[in-house]
């Protein structure tokens, strides 16, 4: 009995350690280091914009293709069937006009032919249209490269954003230790008289507002992993680490604006807008044609399937055309109008957008200059304070300092040893920024 009584504990045990290996079992420790270059790549591979653009372009090409038609001739081959009726019940003769053939007689008619066209001149309205949809074609891959640059500079962006409150919160959980801990000595203070309950009270409050400090940039850094996530198509946990940013040695903080891919895509639109324009005023203009046509004909009184039996070759034309538009020209007026208003608005965004990218160029070239000296400055005063704790943690080993003093140099470490880290990113940042718009303007 004793032995059973054994083996049912044994059993009892051995089923709570299975549970309690499988409610908290032991699970490795791993958190997953992303790069910068890794979410671009992603983030390209997943923008629906750039697969917008792209299909843009594709379908900019099957115009342009569907364009070269207009420099063939045209052929259409058409076949009549009909039985007229001549009220008058008299008999008649064919007469053709044109290509048009009029009966006066009553009988079943039938005619097969053949035609074509083909415009000789028409001062230069096909070739501007042409011209007009390789512009367009040119736009859209500017397009597209516009807004890859900008896919790469908003990735950068939030990158940057979340590697700095990623540092933020680091220090962030030591600084609310410590807060912590000088809470604990106020509180033991109190406790032996040498401190009031205002004192102890303000301390913490201080600690509630580094945890509320701390709690606000978790939320913002779990914001910019969703803003990742975004771009990228990929989910991020709050554990990942960001691997180091990159820093650019470059020797020239400029780009030629006008090979930024906003702007050449403006120079392409207006120059695809000119075109539009010159096929416009063309219309004003008459149009000389080459035009022929082939008539196959047969008719029969009284009997419908003698008259497919009567089908015979009936004539063979061959002709020039010149059409004058004159009421067209009216209207052609306000399309020249429209598409000369249209270029006007294009040259004043182009203007606008230069403008703004000489702001940002000129802004970034002084930023760069106010971060490194800032991060030099902050280095410094890190390096002084690291000295300096060394210093009272010698002098707390020795009593001649108590805790309090120490703790809140610490703290005003850490809270340095952050806003030196944001700097750091902030150089590399604005570095990589620049380096991004002369990649993209680095072309013939």
């Amino acid at each position: 009995m004793q032995t059973v009584s054994y083996s049912k504990k044994a059993v009892l045990i051995l089923h709570l350690g299975i549970l309690f290996i499988t409610l908290f079992g032991v699970t490795e420790s791993y958190c997953k280091i992303i790069t910068l270059d890794t979410l671009e790549k992603q983030a390209i591979e997943h923008s629906p914009d750039l697969d917008k653009y792209f299909i843009e372009t594709k379908l900019q090409q099957e115009r342009l293709e569907e364009q070269q038609y207009d420099f063939y001739p045209t052929l259409r081959a058409q076949g009549n069937s009909e039985y007229s009726s001549d009220l008058s019940d008299g008999w008649g003769s064919v007469v053709s006009v044109g290509d048009v053939v009029q009966s006066t007689g009553t009988k079943y008619q039938n005619s097969m032919s053949v035609r074509t066209n083909y415009v000789l001149y028409d001062f230069g309205i096909r070739v501007q249209k042409e011209l007009a949809l390789k512009k367009a074609i040119l736009a859209s891959k500017s397009t597209a490269q516009a807004e890859i640059l900008k896919l790469r500079l908003n990735v950068l962006q939030t990158y940057s954003a979340a590697m700095s409150l990623s540092e933020q919160i680091h220090n962030l959980q030591k600084i609310v230790q410590y807060s912590y801990e000088l809470k604990k000595v106020y509180d033991r203070l109190l406790t032996a008289g040498k401190k009031g309950p205002v004192d102890t009270a303000r301390q913490y409050v201080e600690l509630k507002r580094k945890e509320n400090e701390l709690s606000l940039r978790e939320f913002e850094f779990d914001k910019k992993l969703e803003e990742l996530s975004f771009y990228t198509g990929a989910s991020f946990s709050s554990d990942i680490e960001f691997s180091e940013l990159p820093r650019p040695d470059l020797t020239d903080l400029l780009f030629d604006i006008d090979k930024h891919p906003s702007v050449e895509r403006y120079s392409y639109e207006l120059s695809s807008k000119q075109a539009e324009t010159a096929a416009a005023e063309g219309e004003y203009f008459p149009k000389l044609s080459l035009y022929g046509s082939y008539l196959l004909y047969g008719s029969d009184n009284e009997d419908m399937v003698k008259s497919y039996e009567d089908i015979s070759e009936s004539n063979f034309k061959v002709g020039v055309s010149l059409v004058i538009p004159l009421s067209d020209a009216l209207r052609n007026k306000h399309k020249v109008q429209q598409s000369q208003l249209a270029e006007q608005r294009i040259r004043a965004e182009k203007r606008k957008l230069k403008e703004q990218l000489q702001t940002e160029l000129n802004i970034s070239q002084r930023q760069y200059k106010y971060l490194v000296n800032d991060q030099k400055q902050k280095k410094e005063m890190v390096n002084i304070l690291e000295k300096e704790l060394t210093m009272l943690d010698r002098l707390k080993k020795a009593k001649e300092i108590d805790a309090e003093i120490a703790i809140r140099r610490s703290i005003v470490l850490l809270e340095q040893k952050t806003a030196l880290n944001k700097s750091v990113i902030d150089l590399s940042h604005e570095l990589l920024r620049l380096q991004y718009q002369m990649e993209a303007t680095n072309h013939e």
